[in-house]
């Protein structure tokens, strides 16, 4: 395996940790995981050794591993530190191991961070990048899944509560046939949103490792509600953001919060740079564009239900409407530069 020693490599260590985590810890858990999981921490001591912080950040909240699965920790720790490779040396004398990305803040609580990663492995429902789902909850109301979206759902004798640990949602309630009748409500990291009678679309984001939401009212409202006690009532046609501390009206509802639910990528005189950011959430493959062509305006619908199939294609679309070049590199990385 190739010498992982970046932050983004060091995270992909941490999800699949904190993905191998929740499969050892369900009751179902079938000795061919377990013999997956083995193969895993055996392909690289970083493995082992981050897959030992999350097991002690993450047992408080779970049931301890079971002793097969510690032993065989211990056993291939001992061989990475025995080995005498400059490269398990280095991997194993790490100091803090910055937490992997997701919607809480982890830099000063890493436990979040890694109980995050654990609810989102084990979340009822979950999308792949460029995958999407459609939902039909018990009371009929529809749930659209984005790309890369972890969601949980659970509906109890007051409450129909998802709760939003990843990536964006579009929600289409049913009035409630209980009585007396049950809200509906969207949980995030930050923020409950209730729905009044309402279509919306619920994103996170997690650049800059903090949490951050937006909201955008098709029909009915929205009230968006803080722990420290601010609201807003979104109207339908209006959209708004949020953080733990604020929230902010954010102009009229923007149509592409909802046609990826239809397969589209709606582009309304947005730049390209801004086009080729939502892009890249389907699909694994880096795409960038260049400072020159960056702020060019673009405007059309895409299609991106069957992203391996439709991103080639809007590719070559772009070259059409705009002066780019789409160049690939021998990685098959894309980068749009101006022509």
């Amino acid at each position: 395996m190739a010498d992982r020693n970046g932050t983004a490599d060091e995270r992909i260590i941490q999800r699949e940790a904190a993905e191998w985590f929740a499969v050892l810890h369900d009751e179902q858990a079938s000795e061919e995981q377990r013999r997956r999981w083995r193969a895993w921490i055996d392909a690289d001591p970083a493995h082992a050794r981050i897959w030992e912080r999350v097991k002690a950040i993450s047992q408080p909240f779970a049931q301890a591993a079971d002793a097969a699965p510690a032993q065989a920790l211990r056993e291939t720790l001992a061989k990475a530190q025995s080995a005498g490779r400059r490269r398990a040396l280095r991997v194993l004398g790490l100091g803090g191991v910055a937490v992997g990305a997701g919607l809480l803040a982890r830099l000063t609580l890493p436990w979040q961070g890694w109980l995050h990663e654990y609810a989102v492995a084990r979340a009822d429902y979950r999308t792949d990048i460029g995958e999407q789902r459609r939902l039909t909850l018990p009371d009929g109301t529809r749930l659209d899944l984005n790309t890369a979206t972890a969601v949980d759902v659970d509906f109890g004798r007051s409450l129909r509560r998802i709760v939003l640990h990843a990536g964006e949602i579009l929600v289409d309630s049913a009035p409630d046939t209980q009585a007396p009748a049950r809200a509906l409500v969207v949980d995030t990291p930050c923020a409950r949103l209730t729905a009044l009678g309402t279509r919306f679309a619920v994103r996170g984001d997690a650049r800059n490792e903090a949490f951050s939401g937006h909201v955008a009212v098709f029909a009915g409202a929205v009230r968006i509600s803080l722990a420290n006690g601010a609201q807003l009532d979104v109207p339908a046609g209006r959209q708004a953001r949020f953080t733990s501390d604020s929230i902010e009206p954010d102009g009229r509802a923007d149509l592409a919060r909802e046609s990826w639910s239809r397969g589209q990528l709606v582009a309304d005189d947005i730049p390209l740079a801004a086009f080729v950011a939502e892009l890249s959430r389907y699909t694994p493959v880096s795409v960038t564009v260049s400072p020159q062509a960056a702020p060019l305006r673009l405007v059309g619908a895409y299609p991106i239900a069957q992203p391996s199939r439709d991103i080639p294609v809007i590719l070559a679309a772009l070259e059409s409407a705009l002066p780019v070049r789409v160049e690939r590199t021998p990685a098959g990385d894309v980068h749009i530069r101006a022509r």
